[in-house]
C-alpha cells in the first residue's frame, strides 16, 4: 500500500475536541520520532504516549508512516507561503530561515536526524516524502522564483529544482551530517551564495 498523508476523519467530533485530539498524537508522534525513528515508532506507543484510544488513530491515519508523513508536513507547512514583500531576496533569506529555525530550535531537527536513516532505506516513506514534504517546499520555490522573475530580478531560466536543492541543502547538512550551527544569519550567508547565479544580468 503506498504511503500518503491521509486527512484526518474528524466525523462527528466537535471541531474544538477534534483539534486538541489531532495535536496530542501528532506531539506524541513527533516525540517517539525524535527518540526512535520510524523503526521504533508504532501506533500503540502513540495512543500510550498521547493518551488516545489506538482506535481514534486508526480513524485518522492507517499506520505509523502515514503518521510519521503528517508530523513532517504539519512542520513544512510552518515554513512555506512565503508573502510577496516585494523584494525577492528578502522572500528567500525569510523562507530559507524559516526552516533554520524550525529545524536548529525546535523537536523537528531531532525528527528528522531520527528519520534520516529510515529515508534511505524504506521506499514507500522515502516516495511518500518526496510526493508530499519535498513538493510542497519545490512549490512555494517555483512561486517565490516566477514572482521574481515578473520583476526582473531573477533570470527567466532559473532552474527551480536546483535551486531548491542550493537554498535548503547546506542547511540539512549542517543538521544531518556536518554539525555546523544553524544560526540567525545562516539564510542571509546562503541566500547571496546562491543569488549570483540566478540574478537577472540587469541586476
Amino acid at each position: 500500500m503506498a504511503v500518503t498523508a491521509s486527512t484526518p476523519a474528524l466525523d462527528a467530533e466537535p471541531l474544538g475536541r477534534a483539534a486538541r485530539t489531532d495535536k496530542a498524537i501528532l506531539d506524541a508522534t513527533r516525540e517517539l520520532l525524535a527518540e526512535g525513528g520510524v523503526r521504533d515508532l508504532t501506533v500503540e506507543g502513540v495512543a500510550a504516549r498521547s493518551g488516545v484510544a489506538k482506535t481514534t488513530i486508526y480513524r485518522r491515519w492507517r499506520g505509523k508512516h502515514e503518521l510519521a508523513l503528517a508530523v513532517l508536513l504539519d512542520m513544512v507547512a510552518k515554513v512555506v507561503a512565503v508573502p510577496d514583500l516585494g523584494d525577492t531576496r528578502k522572500e528567500l533569506v525569510g523562507f530559507v530561515d524559516g526552516a533554520v529555525k524550525i529545524l536548529g530550535s525546535t523537536l523537528m531537527g531531532r525528527v528528522m536526524q531520527g528519520l534520516v536513516s529510515d529515508l534511505a532505506t524504506d521506499r514507500a516513506l522515502a516516495q511518500g516524502f518526496r510526493d508530499n514534504v519535498v513538493a510542497m517546499r519545490i512549490g512555494e520555490v517555483r512561486r517565490v522564483v516566477e514572482r521574481g522573475i515578473a520583476r526582473g530580478d531573477l533570470r527567466p531560466d532559473t532552474d527551480v529544482e536546483l535551486a531548491h536543492e542550493l537554498l535548503f541543502g547546506p542547511v540539512y547538512y549542517r543538521l544531518l551530517l556536518s554539525g555546523g550551527a544553524l544560526d540567525k544569519v545562516l539564510a542571509e550567508r546562503i541566500v547571496d551564495a546562491v543569488l549570483p547565479s540566478i540574478r537577472a544580468e540587469t541586476q
